[in-house]
């Protein structure tokens, strides 16, 4: 995948099942494409997100759209998983730091706030959001190897198979509550996402209305608020000098004049 010249590696990829020709690709650069094959007009049908504070520390190692909204994607990398809006470039939602690293992760086919991650430490964590967001609902230990891969079953979501990097498969069986859909909790969670992604765009828009701010200032002055800080602080120290130098001339006056009165 090229970007303004750079070539980015694609390490996950995923398609809008509803609009098969969209489709979301996190790179080995830790950063999320979405790609549009019917919009190859505009930069090639290649849409950049986040490349600052969102995009991720390292690889990203699965990406995954939700199953039951489909514009809301998550993204496994580093020691977070985070979660995004296909029309927004920034993250809405990202979990606490792990203390192992993540290698893979996949929502639940039949609860909307569902999703399981897998560890480098060969476990599996499972987030719940329909009932907090702030920890994990339930970690299971499979084994001593780094778990490398994870997948839902599509029809009861009772079923995970979770991979591993020497080859084996384990197939896992999680309870009733993590698999039966709760009462409301896909209006709940759809509710909950646009709440964020809502936040989200009015913080970008407060983002670009003090950029342009600045770059208004910049114009009209011909200097940016951090240079005009570093002149400030200049300014400060040549005072600081001056009034230095003028204390030590008067000091050496009054030692003259102190000497000339001692051999009158």
């Amino acid at each position: 995948l090229l970007r303004a010249g750079a070539v980015l590696g694609g390490s996950a990829m995923d398609y809008h099942k509803e609009v098969p020709t969209k489709y979301v690709v996190g790179t080995e650069q830790g950063i999320v494409l979405a790609i549009n094959l019917r919009n190859r007009k505009q930069n090639n049908g290649i849409a950049v997100y986040d490349q600052n504070h969102g995009k991720h520390h390292g690889p990203i190692y699965a990406i995954h759209r939700n199953q039951t909204h489909t514009k809301f994607f998550m993204t496994v990398g580093d020691w977070t998983a985070r979660v995004w809006m296909e029309d927004l470039k920034t993250p809405i939602m990202t979990t606490k730091y792990h203390s192992a690293y993540l290698t893979s992760g996949c929502w639940s086919s039949t609860r909307a706030g569902v999703f399981f991650v897998t560890r480098m430490d060969g476990i599996v964590d499972v987030w719940d959001y329909f009932y907090r967001q702030n920890e994990v609902a339930y970690t299971h230990k499979v084994g001593d190897c780094a778990l490398s891969s994870i997948a839902n079953d599509a029809t009861t979501g009772r079923l995970l198979s979770v991979g591993d990097v020497e080859g084996t498969v384990a197939l896992m069986e999680v309870c009733d509550s993590l698999a039966t859909p709760q009462h409301n909790e896909k209006s709940a969670i759809g509710a909950m996402l646009e709440r964020e992604t809502k936040q989200e765009k009015n913080l970008e828009l407060r983002e670009r209305d003090l950029r342009r701010a600045r770059d208004k200032a910049k114009g009209e002055t011909g200097e940016t608020e951090e240079e005009k800080e570093l002149k400030a602080q200049a300014m400060e120290e040549q005072l600081r000098a001056v009034d230095a130098d003028f204390l030590n001339m008067i000091k050496e006056a009054e030692d003259d004049e102190a000497t000339a009165a001692a051999e009158e």
